[in-house]
């Protein structure tokens, strides 16, 4: 009888995902190192466990630099600003960059919380029958004496 696994690979990548996005952060930038191992690994893995390893960290580092190199925009308009002496660009520089740090940050901050106490709420409510029911099953199984005595 034959068994399909489909579901379950479709549920590997989907949390294999979910790691990803959880730990890289908002900006796009910061998922080019993870996405730039997976890669240099999943093509590396053609030429056996050696060249993966090897195809990850080139991956890896070509990741790191396509982040910093787009990390460095917002940096190129910061020392372009402080060069002219334009105060109303490093204001409004300051502004956004606090305006896009705090709300959304602190949103998402909330959004994992929640997410942190229902992940905790599910595996209680499926591991506490479990470990009930193997308590019930072995004192069934060394049979308990009866506590009625006439």
């Amino acid at each position: 009888m034959s068994v399909c696994k489909t579901p379950w690979t479709v549920l590997w990548v989907f949390s294999f995902l979910s790691v990803i996005g959880s730990f890289s952060g908002c900006s796009k930038a910061s998922f080019y190192p993870a996405l730039g191992a997976t890669g240099g690994a999943a093509v590396g893995s053609l030429g056996g466990p050696g060249p993966a390893a090897g195809g990850a960290a080139l991956g890896w580092g070509v990741g790191e630099v396509a982040k910093y190199t787009e990390e460095n925009a917002h940096l190129t308009k910061q020392v372009k600003a402080l060069s002219e002496g334009d105060v109303k660009q490093l204001v409004n520089n300051q502004l956004d960059e606090s305006m896009d740090n705090g709300f959304f940050d602190s949103m998402l901050t909330e959004i994992y919380g929640l997410l942190k106490v229902c992940l905790i709420g599910v595996v209680l409510w499926n591991v506490i029958p479990i470990i009930y029911t193997r308590y019930v099953h072995k004192k069934a199984k060394n049979g308990v004496p009866n506590e009625k005595t006439s």
